[in-house]
């Protein structure tokens, strides 16, 4: 429901029996007495709106001093109409618990006397998108697309609170432009959660529990199968009565064909539109009506609205992913880019790239010229370097992704593992006597749970000072981060957990492991293909090779390391890798009489303030023999 007056025109009628019917004079008045006190809080200045059941006020909160919306049922109700009292109540309270910037905030659910339940919520003030649509196609008619595009960015945000939502297993299930909102800060707000429905989400469990309750014996009962929702927007599941986070995805997609088309995709009565809907052909393509459209963001649209749930976006969030690349210059997944493409968004993202190969392209050229042979020799080169080009493109976004998940995958090991070791130290301080055959059992548990760790052990406190680590500083014992020391000339990595005895670290249990063993568990490293394999490094942030499939690499310092200073390129991006937690960026080193360029992303291990890893993905994207001392 929209809790901010409208008197525009709207160009396409649904039928919807939960659209507001909106006024246009009453909203403007101070205050019409056939209203009178709302109660002894609210001051009701007019109405919004009416729909088919409810009814939104525009009232002044005389105790904070401010204008709210309140929502009620239209007339009071029976014991009759239990199923729609219940259905208001339900509303109300799963709007707010969905706590998202883009979700309209409910300040108070209560109840007037000999009539029906209220509740409170924000008002807005701003356009909807519905009203935004009507005045592009006003004013500027069938070229309106510059003016329609940038309704995007609303989108977007739209799919960031839906994607909320989804997360926490509600489904809203009338997603339509009527239902948007821009206020004229830049905020966008989703309205009428009227229809919203939680669904048995495992993500999201007690959640679900909770909303559960009030959900029961409403027009959301999740053993209903009425449909609901608006027919123009909805998918053909939702028309059968069945709807999922998916037929949020249809209805964001139907949006997005407006958005790039200025029309619905299914014209004439909303039985006309329900007949195709339903029907055995393909959702109608946004290049139908506009040919000129960017081809990424049509097959966003296209996928969106296919008409079978499991070819769709899962939810809110892939979409949102989708779209948010695409308005940032990012390659689209679900588009299958030519070459053509592919070389001409890398000629606009990586000029320096772009400048170094064309020189290296010049350099055959010029050298070709003085030889008829060598002209076929440059021809050869300059195909390769064209491929590397698109390699570059396509291996850039594979390592972006790749370096986020192994980032996480460790964040999020390192800590279950650190609480594992917490718990158990927590425990061996009660044990009275040292190495009893309970702290055996103890350290046998932890290494049952971790088998590819090396060994957990205790060590009296007083064994231990501050030590120096592997880098250019001694420390402090930590606690938070992992230690790197050389064991024999092999680098180990040490967690360590103080355990107390009357306030005073008394031990420390530590959990010791060989990096080459135990980190490529966390991330299967498997090459995209024999010829261009994937690789990945991990650094400390003092330089320290922590991981490195090659050993011989393991435990050395990026920086200090003499065989390094034949690639100072690959310096300058260990450099650059300190400048931000993530990025993409590219070097060169030379290796076996080759010369290997690789294109390279990172993201970050954030342990404390001081102590961090950076994971590196690589690919390489040109290879050269070079003759050593040339």
């Amino acid at each position: 429901m929209n809790s901010q007056p409208s008197t525009s025109k709207q160009p396409f009628q649904d039928d919807d029996a939960t659209r507001i019917t909106e006024t246009k004079e009453e909203t403007k008045s101070a205050f019409n007495h056939q209203y009178g006190p709302f109660n002894d809080k609210f001051q009701v200045e007019g109405v919004i709106g009416e729909g088919g059941v409810g009814r939104v006020y525009l009232a002044y909160d005389k105790n904070i001093g401010r204008r709210v919306a309140i929502k009620e049922t239209l007339e009071p109700l029976t014991d009759k109409d239990s199923e729609l009292k219940n259905s208001f109540i339900h509303e109300a309270k799963i709007t707010g618990k969905l706590e998202h910037p883009g979700i309209i905030p409910i300040y108070e659910l209560g109840g007037r006397d000999h009539y029906s339940p209220y509740y409170v919520m924000k008002y807005i003030k701003g356009i909807t998108m519905e009203e935004q649509f009507h005045f592009y196609h006003e004013n500027f008619g069938n070229n309106s697309y510059k003016q329609r595009i940038k309704l995007l960015d609303t989108l977007i945000d739209v799919c960031a609170a839906l994607a909320y939502a989804h997360s926490k297993g509600v489904i809203h299930r009338d997603i339509k432009p009527q239902n948007i909102i821009s206020g004229k800060f830049g905020e966008t707000i989703v309205l009428d959660w009227g229809l919203a429905q939680v669904i048995n989400d495992e993500d999201n469990t007690q959640f679900y529990k909770n909303a559960i309750n009030h959900q029961q014996r409403t027009f959301s009962d999740l053993t209903s199968t009425t449909m609901v929702g608006t027919t123009r927007y909805m998918g053909p599941e939702q028309a059968e009565g069945q709807a999922s986070k998916a037929s949020d995805v249809y209805s964001l997609g139907v949006i997005l064909f407006r958005i790039i088309t200025g029309k619905l995709p299914y014209q004439g009565s909303a039985d006309e539109v329900l007949q195709e809907l339903l029907s055995n052909k393909p959702s109608p393509s946004p290049f139908q009506f506009t040919p000129s459209a960017p081809a990424e963001l049509v097959a966003i649209c296209e996928k969106a609205m296919t008409k079978s749930e499991k070819h769709r976006f899962i939810d809110a969030t892939e979409l949102l992913e989708q779209l948010d690349d695409f308005r940032s210059g990012r390659m689209v997944n679900v588009y299958s880019y030519s070459k053509k493409e592919l070389l001409k968004r890398f000629f606009s993202r990586h000029k320096m790239l772009v400048t170094m190969l064309a020189l290296i392209i010049l350099v055959i050229i010029t050298g070709a010229s003085f030889s008829i042979h060598y002209a076929y020799q440059m021809n050869v080169a300059k195909n390769k370097a064209e491929n590397a080009l698109v390699r570059i493109t396509t291996f850039s976004k594979r390592a972006q992704k790749k370096a986020h998940i192994v980032a996480t995958t460790i964040s999020s090991n390192v800590k279950t593992l650190y609480v594992d070791l917490q718990l158990t130290a927590d425990k061996l301080s009660q044990l009275n006597q040292l190495n009893s055959t309970e702290e055996k059992l103890m350290l046998s548990v932890l290494y049952k749970n971790y088998p590819r760790f090396d060994s957990f052990l205790v060590r009296q406190a007083k064994s231990l000072s501050a030590e120096s680590l592997l880098g250019w500083k001694a420390v402090e014992q930590k606690y938070d981060a992992p230690i790197a020391e050389m064991n024999e000339g092999r680098l180990q990595i040490i967690f360590r957990t103080p355990i107390y005895k009357d306030n005073s670290v008394e031990r420390y249990l530590e959990a010791h492991m060989y990096p080459e063993l135990v980190i490529p568990a966390l991330f299967p490293i498997a090459p995209i293909s024999e010829t261009m394999p994937q690789d990945i490094w991990i650094m400390r942030n003092d330089g320290l090779i922590i991981y490195d499939k090659n050993m011989t690499y393991q435990g050395s310092n990026l920086f200090t390391d003499s065989r390094n200073k034949l690639s100072p390129s690959l310096l300058n991006f260990g450099q650059l890798t300190f400048s931000d937690d993530e990025g993409v960026g590219n070097y060169s080193f030379i290796e076996e009489n080759k010369k290997i360029d690789k294109i390279a992303s990172w993201d970050t291990v954030q342990f404390n303030e001081s102590e961090r890893w950076v994971i590196i993905v690589n690919y390489p994207y040109l290879i050269q023999d070079v003759t050593m001392g040339d």
